[in-house]
């Protein structure tokens, strides 16, 4: 029978809530855990050999604990009332050359200096909390195995044939590609790798990383992958015509396999989330409020939002709705922040902040929304916007059309820079009920969520398909 080996080093590396890629690889991994006995986990080391991984270990890595959430931060003015975190040393670090940044450096820095703290700080907890789980792991066994090579501690690598799969769908570019056609030139295994989208090299100007990095990596996995899966048709037009401009046309297949709708979560008794959580939810009041939730980046397309917002505060001062804005930072927003934080709107708390959310308080935020936005510039799908679909919330998307597949066509497709537009819908679906309870009704009756299951017994499927 021929064994599936999966890559888990992204997973093993993320130690916050899952987002995107981190969750569909935790997601496929959890499938074949439970349903593939012939499953072998694994990570890279720091040769670029695939080290295997123990059930046991895998287990860990896969469980929810492994991503748990730091307690829920409110961000900015709203935040005051709430005693301050303890924080570690690289924190305090940053937090003091922040403090005193227009004094040492030019007063642009301020905003760096203050991400660039909370990153170290975050990367820094990682692995104090990584290390201390193969510590226990180490405790809890009940004896040493035998060394599996001759170098006494370390994994033995991976082994398979060319009837096996090996699937590398996670964060590739960052681990480099390279391992895994090195990998298929030893040993002939079949390798199935993924684009979430082309975004770097169509929209560099929306990236974090540079155009070249990612051209090489789908180039590279161009001459590995036996079976490229794309997470919507428009991924998989996007990568074709790459692979077109560059004069690649020995390709492997492309696979269209639509990703999960988020699961809703259905713990929905408030007492039995935590204290910080709670404040979060009482600190919105009875006040409607509209959500995004998406990491707080130029690509997200967070601007439009603010405008429409001012122009919202302005018109109708202590009326203002709440835009509650749930996701980690992430690149080229430092001006929209320092903008953010200048306006009345916020100085009014009419936008609200919150990182490291768990599951089961972003459950009640979407439960408790009026309706949800996602004016994103481009996207390879969409997951968040599914998921407000799945609560039955109706979400006002932009016209990408990844997010006009994802949704079904059940959702406002706007121009992500049209102002008017996006003013008009806002306003249209605050002030008349009757119109947003129609298209909850629509979605609850002809949307059709798909499972994490359908998803990754989908994945195996376009896998193990002849070429």
């Amino acid at each position: 029978m021929a064994r599936l080996f999966i890559d888990l080093t992204t997973s093993i590396r993320w130690r916050r809530p899952p987002v995107g890629i981190v969750r569909v690889e935790r997601e496929f991994a959890r499938h074949c855990l439970l349903h593939e006995p012939a499953t072998v986990f694994c990570e890279i080391d720091a040769a670029g050999e695939y080290r295997q991984i123990e059930p046991a270990h895998a287990r860990m890595i896969l469980d929810d604990g492994w991503c748990r959430a730091e307690p829920v931060a409110p961000i900015g003015a709203q935040a005051a009332a709430a005693p301050p975190p303890v924080r570690g040393r690289v924190q305090r670090l940053f937090d003091w050359l922040a403090a005193r940044g227009p004094k040492l450096v030019p007063a642009a820095a301020y905003p760096l200096l203050r991400d660039l703290g909370r990153v170290l700080a975050d990367h820094h907890a990682a692995f104090v909390r990584h290390r201390a789980t193969r510590k226990a792991l180490r405790e809890a066994a009940p004896e040493p195995e035998p060394a599996p090579t001759p170098q006494t501690g370390v994994a033995p690598c991976i082994e398979p044939t060319p009837q096996d799969l090996f699937f590398s769908i996670g964060l590739q570019w960052h681990h480099g590609a390279i391992h895994a056609w090195r990998l298929k030139q030893r040993t002939g295994v079949r390798v199935v790798e993924a684009c979430y989208d082309t975004i770097p090299i169509d929209y560099p100007e929306y990236a974090g990383s540079a155009k070249q990095p990612f051209a090489e990596h789908f180039t590279t996995i161009g001459h590995t992958a036996d079976v490229v899966f794309a997470i919507s048709d428009t991924s998989k037009a996007d990568l074709a015509a790459f692979y077109r401009r560059v004069g690649l046309f020995d390709v492997p297949p492309i696979r269209t396999v639509h990703l999960a709708t988020p699961e809703v979560h259905r713990d929905a008794d408030i007492a039995a989330l935590a204290d910080d959580e709670r404040a979060a939810l009482t600190a919105l009041g009875v006040r409607d409020y509209v959500l995004y939730v998406s990491t707080f980046e130029t690509r997200k397309n967070h601007r439009i939002l603010l405008q429409v917002w001012k122009e919202l505060h302005r018109c109708r001062g202590e009326a203002c709705p709440t835009l509650v804005v749930v996701g980690m930072f992430g690149w080229g927003v430092n001006d929209l922040w320092a903008e953010m934080q200048a306006s009345e709107v916020w100085e009014a708390g009419r936008i609200v902040m919150l990182h490291h959310v768990s599951d089961a308080l972003l459950a009640h935020l979407y439960r408790g929304c009026a309706f949800t936005v996602f004016p994103s510039v481009y996207e390879g799908w969409g997951l968040a916007a599914t998921e407000s679909l799945a609560y039955g919330k109706l979400a006002i998307v932009s016209d990408a059309p990844a997010l006009r597949e994802a949704t079904q066509g059940l959702c406002p497709a706007i121009h992500p820079f049209d102002f008017p537009r996006w003013l008009a819908a806002i306003t249209h679906y605050l002030d008349d009920p009757s119109a947003r309870g129609e298209a909850e009704s629509r979605i609850r009756a002809t949307y059709v969520p798909r499972h994490w299951s359908d998803f990754a017994a989908d994945l195996l499927v376009a896998a193990r398909a002849e070429p």
